[in-house]
């Protein structure tokens, strides 16, 4: 089958139609999946797009039945998260926030005072969040958007207000799965758009709670080399590392 084909029949089950179709064939190109048959290439793609996205969705999510609180709880990614106290220790005097890869992270911005620009590949969660701003009056939106199209991405950055802050939450492992060296790629590009750049990574499985063993030293040295390192501290099972965009 041609890569286009593939992309409709993992497409076929209905959690991967929420994806970007960009991101669904780059994991379909990805060297040990390309060298299956056919079938066996559906059945990996959609293994791999099920761990690193569409994991964090239930039917409880999607179909929008919980109130914000409880959406959040449910989200894999965000319900151990004590979002009072992160943005208290992160938040400064940065005009607009840009949260890439947010999953439900918008759910938690009602009262932070800030421009709030969340950008997610599952279109479901991007439906959800802009519902609740509007519901709520919030000054934020919510962009559908496969974070690999590098363009668009600084595009959205380009179109806020001055100054910036750019979130990037627990998403550097698949986007190192996707494309090595891609997270130093994109941090070295945001570093001209935006004055300060929160990045975080688990420390525990999200799911058994089981701490980690690997220390990501790979990560820990390029950011010490190309950024100044404001703040590090571990909570609930996550890293966070603020950074200041100027290198001294």
């Amino acid at each position: 089958m041609e890569t286009r084909e593939l992309v409709a029949k993992v497409q076929e089950k209905k959690e991967f139609k929420e994806l970007p179709e960009s991101l669904i064939e780059k994991v379909l190109l990805l060297k040990e999946i390309v060298k299956l048959q056919d079938e066996e290439k559906i059945k990996q793609a959609r293994a791999l797009l099920r761990k690193y996205f569409t994991v964090f969705l239930s039917n409880k999510i999607t179909k929008g039945k919980l109130g914000s609180e409880e959406l959040l709880k449910r989200h894999i990614s965000s319900k151990n998260r004590d979002y009072a106290g992160l943005y208290k220790r992160i938040i400064g005097n940065e005009k607009t926030i840009i949260d890439l890869g947010a999953g439900l992270n918008g759910l938690s911005i009602g009262g932070i005072g800030k421009k709030y620009v969340a950008v997610e590949a599952t279109r479901v969660l991007v439906e959800i969040m802009n519902n609740y701003f509007k519901q709520n009056k919030i000054p934020a939106e919510a962009t559908w958007e496969d974070l690999f199209n590098l363009n668009k991405i600084l595009e959205i950055v380009k179109n806020t207000e001055k100054p910036r802050a750019i979130w990037v939450f627990n998403i550097i492992d698949a986007l190192e799965y996707l494309e090595r060296d891609y997270s130093k790629k994109l941090l070295l590009e945001l570093k001209n758009q935006a004055e300060k750049i929160i990045i975080s990574w688990p420390t525990q499985s999200l799911q058994k709670q089981k701490k980690f063993k690997a220390k990501r030293f790979w990560i820990l040295n390029f950011l010490e080399e190309n950024f100044n390192i404001l703040d590090e501290f571990e909570a609930n099972g996550e890293k966070f590392i603020v950074l200041n965009t100027t290198k001294a």
